[in-house]
């Protein structure tokens, strides 16, 4: 498509927040993800977005495809999304098929996709516009789980910035996390049942840890992911996975270390095990990802009941700059992360521009 392009940051640009872009051609216009939170009660700023022509998700997550309900203010556009993603949409949002990995027609423009390591049938997207625009969503290269592919070159890449200017490798959190593992009365882990959950959990496995007890949604993420959507995993994991769902004890008494979702403690089984644990010694505590405002995984950290250790689920500072580099990037928009880190962004994705607002022409 030879059509003058831009790209208009709606949402999750210079801050944490929902993922949502705009990409215009000519008079085609686009929608890259439409997210909620991660925060409770943030919806992206859609009111003066006018009507879309198709709405592109990136992987399942919350913050990615939580605001569905928002669709009729952009024009019930019909959505895309891989059949694993789809799958998990709620009703009646049906999807048109996007491959993990692949080429394919979107009114008209090509978009290609490929694994991000980060999600359920969570994939890159890239739009053969201008020299190329390439959309990572959230993803990740440490991840022993989840597939990676590698993405096509592209003069502008939306880059996954959420962690700023971290570089810690995932073996160091491994080890950090280590102690608590051992744990004499027990930890609690509340995690993400599609994300971080299956693969702390496949940690402990090849590690040589008891397998860890989990709770109804892990253990059916767990299921899934060793059957129907095996496609977006590691060569030889499903097996394991499959293990781990068969033998792992259920959720609910303290000893030995627990899976529990959500990861920030608001819902599921970890709302419940954290208001019975929360006033106790033990068990140990501790979270491994974001801790949104005004959540119990906020509260718990910053009154000491429970500890912060980092599993990293989305590219490091270094992750990030060999992929600028690798496409060829001309343009950097880091999403998803705070624009404190400008300055470390610049340095690190130089000789690429790098923005934190749009629009950006393609």
């Amino acid at each position: 498509m030879s059509a003058k392009a831009r790209l208009l940051p709606v949402s999750g640009c210079g801050r944490k927040g929902p993922a949502c872009f705009i990409v215009e051609a000519g008079v085609l216009r686009l929608m890259l993800d439409l997210g909620y939170g991660p925060q409770p009660g943030l919806w992206p700023d859609v009111g003066g977005v006018g009507p879309v022509d198709a709405l592109l998700l990136s992987h399942g997550h919350a913050d990615h495809a939580g605001g569905l309900k928002l669709l009729p203010a952009i024009g019930n556009p019909p959505l895309y999304a891989t059949d694993i993603v789809a799958r998990g949409l709620p009703s009646p949002v049906t999807a048109r098929p996007l491959p993990l990995s692949g080429s394919t027609g979107v009114m008209g423009l090509r978009v290609t996709t490929g694994r991000s390591g980060h999600a359920p049938g969570g994939v890159w997207l890239h739009l053969a516009l201008g020299d190329g625009l390439l959309y990572m969503g959230d993803n990740s290269v440490e991840s022993a789980l989840y597939a990676h592919d590698l993405p096509p070159p592209a003069g502008t890449l939306i880059l996954d910035a959420s962690y700023g200017d971290y570089d810690v490798p995932l073996a160091q959190c491994q080890q950090a996390l280590a102690e608590s593992f051992s744990a004499p009365q027990g930890l609690l882990l509340p995690v993400p049942e599609n994300g971080r959950g299956p693969e702390i959990a496949l940690h402990l496995l090849r590690s040589g840890h008891p397998l860890p007890r989990i709770d109804g949604r892990i253990r059916s993420a767990l299921q899934r992911l060793a059957t129907s959507d095996a496609a977006c995993l590691r060569p030889g994991v499903a097996p394991e996975l499959s293990q781990i769902a068969e033998a792992a004890p259920a959720s609910g008494e303290p000893g030995g270390i627990t899976l529990a979702s959500r990861a920030d403690g608001t819902a599921g089984d970890a709302a419940e095990l954290l208001a019975r644990w929360e006033n106790c010694e033990t068990p140990a505590i501790v979270f491994t990802g974001y801790l949104p405002p005004g959540t119990p995984a906020e509260r718990l950290t910053l009154s000491g009941r429970a500890r912060y250790l980092r599993w990293n689920v989305h590219p490091r500072l270094s992750d990030n700059a060999a992929l600028a580099k690798a496409v060829g990037a001309r343009c950097v928009l880091p999403a998803f992360g705070d624009a404190k880190y400008l300055a470390a962004w610049q340095r690190a994705f130089a000789p690429a521009r790098v923005v934190t607002t749009g629009p950006v022409e393609l």
